[in-house]
C-alpha cells in the first residue's frame, strides 16, 4: 500500500494538468452546446509533451481547430433554428388575420358574448353554436400565433446581443401583439361587433388594422435580418427616408380605407352593384355606407403612388431590390383586379378573403423592400442617382 500511494504521488505532476485540460475543454464545449453568444474565455491549453509524455511547458491559451468548427455549428444551426421560428410566425399570424375576416364577414364577433378571454361562463363552450365555434377558433389561434411571437421574442434575446437590430425588432412585434390582443379584446368587450356602427368601433377598427400591419412588419422585418439579408447600413439620406415612410402612410391609409369599406359591406350588404346606389350613398344613406366610395378612388391612386416609389427607390438599386420592387407593382394592380372582382360578386367571403390577403402580401413586400434598400451598401445614392 506505501508503494502504491508513493507511485500515485509521483504521478501526480502528469495526472493533474492532464485532469485540468480535460475539465476546461468539457467547459468549452459546454458552453457551445448551450448556446451561449458570447466568446469562451476558457479556451483549452496546448501542452507539449518529452518524449516520455511528462508534462514540460505550457505554450499558452488557444481555441482549437475544432471548438472553432463546433461554435461555427452551432452558430448555423441557431441561425436556422431562429429564422424558421420567425417565417413560420409571420405566415401563421398572416392566415390568423385571415381568420378574423371569417369572424366580422359571418358576423360570427359576438359568438362567444361580450366575454374575454373566456368563451361565456367557461374557456371552452359546450354545445356551441356555429359563430361560436368560429369565434372560438379565432381566439384559439390567435393564442397559438401569440405564443409564436413570444417564442420569436425569446429566442431573439437568446441568441443575438444587446443592442442587436434583431433584437429590437423581435421586442417591438412582442410589443405590438399585446396591443393587438387588447384591441380585440376592447371589440368583444365593448360589443363592437356584428352590425354595431358605434363611434367606439369606428375608432377601434381603423386602429387594429394600423396594428395589425405594424405587427406584420415588424416580424417581416425580424425574419429578413434573421435569415443574414443585410442589416440596414446607417447611410440613407433624408429624401429617401421621406419616400419609403410616405409610401408605408399611404400603404396604411389604404389599408384603414379597405377595412371601414369591409364593414360597411358586412352590415350593408348589396343586392346589385347599381341597384341600390341611393340607398348606399344617398342623402339618407349611413355614413359608414357613404365611405364606400372612397376606398376605390384611394386604392387606385395610392396604389399608383406606391408604385411609382418603389420603381424610383430601386431603379439604380441591387438586383435584389430591382426584384422585390417588380414584386410589389404586380402585387398593386393584382390587387386592383381582385377589387374589382370583389365589388362586381358582391363581395363573398372568399373575395373578402383573398383581397385582405394580397393587402398583407403587399405590405410585407413592401417592408421587405424597404429593408432590402437600407441594407445596401450605399442606399443614400438610389434616390439621386434615380431622380437625376
Amino acid at each position: 500500500m506505501g508503494i502504491s500511494v508513493v507511485s500515485t504521488l509521483y504521478t501526480m505532476p502528469a495526472i493533474i494538468p492532464t485532469a485540468a485540460r480535460a475539465m476546461r475543454i468539457f467547459m468549452c464545449e459546454g458552453y457551445l452546446v448551450l448556446g451561449t453568444w458570447y466568446s469562451v474565455s476558457c479556451q483549452s491549453s496546448v501542452w507539449e509533451t518529452t518524449d516520455d509524455r511528462s508534462p514540460n511547458t505550457a505554450v499558452g491559451c488557444r481555441r482549437s481547430p475544432d471548438s472553432l468548427t463546433a461554435m461555427a455549428e452551432v452558430s448555423t444551426v441557431r441561425s436556422r433554428v431562429f429564422a424558421i421560428t420567425a417565417w413560420s410566425t409571420l405566415v401563421f399570424n398572416v392566415l390568423v388575420i385571415l381568420g378574423g375576416t371569417i369572424v366580422r364577414a359571418t358576423g360570427s364577433g359576438d359568438g362567444c358574448g361580450e366575454t374575454w378571454p373566456k368563451c361565456g361562463d367557461q374557456f371552452i363552450p359546450p354545445n356551441a353554436t356555429v359563430e361560436t365555434l368560429i369565434e372560438f377558433s379565432h381566439r384559439v389561434s390567435s393564442f397559438l400565433a401569440g405564443l409564436g411571437v413570444a417564442l420569436v421574442v425569446v429566442l431573439a434575446l437568446w441568441f443575438f446581443k444587446k443592442g442587436n437590430i434583431i433584437r429590437k425588432a423581435a421586442v417591438i412585434s412582442g410589443v405590438f401583439l399585446v396591443l393587438e390582443a387588447l384591441l380585440g379584446a376592447a371589440l368583444v368587450i365593448f360589443g363592437w361587433v356584428d352590425a354595431d356602427i358605434s363611434a367606439g368601433r369606428l375608432v377601434v377598427v381603423p386602429l387594429h388594422l394600423i396594428n395589425t400591419f405594424l405587427l406584420l412588419g415588424s416580424l417581416a422585418v425580424t425574419a429578413w435580418w434573421g435569415s443574414g439579408f443585410p442589416q440596414p447600413s446607417g447611410q440613407v439620406d433624408r429624401s429617401t427616408r421621406r419616400l419609403l415612410i410616405l409610401g408605408s402612410v399611404v400603404i396604411l391609409i389604404l389599408g384603414v380605407s379597405g377595412a371601414l369599406n369591409a364593414l360597411a359591406d358586412t352590415v350593408f350588404p348589396s343586392e346589385s352593384v347599381v341597384g341600390d346606389l341611393s340607398e348606399k350613398f344617398g342623402p339618407t344613406a349611413p355614413l359608414l355606407s357613404k365611405l364606400r366610395v372612397i376606398h376605390p378612388v384611394v386604392a387606385i391612386a395610392g396604389g399608383l403612388f406606391v408604385g411609382w416609389i418603389a420603381t424610383t427607390l430601386s431603379r439604380n438599386a441591387g438586383d435584389r431590390s430591382k426584384k422585390l420592387s417588380g414584386a410589389v407593382i404586380l402585387i398593386i394592380f393584382s390587387q386592383f383586379f381582385i377589387g374589382i372582382a370583389n365589388i362586381y360578386l358582391l363581395t363573398p367571403l372568399s373575395m373578402q378573403v383573398i383581397h385582405l390577403m394580397v393587402a398583407d402580401v403587399l405590405w410585407i413586400a413592401y417592408v421587405f423592400l424597404w429593408a432590402s434598400l437600407m441594407g445596401e451598401r450605399n442606399p443614400s445614392q438610389v434616390l439621386h442617382e434615380s431622380l437625376t
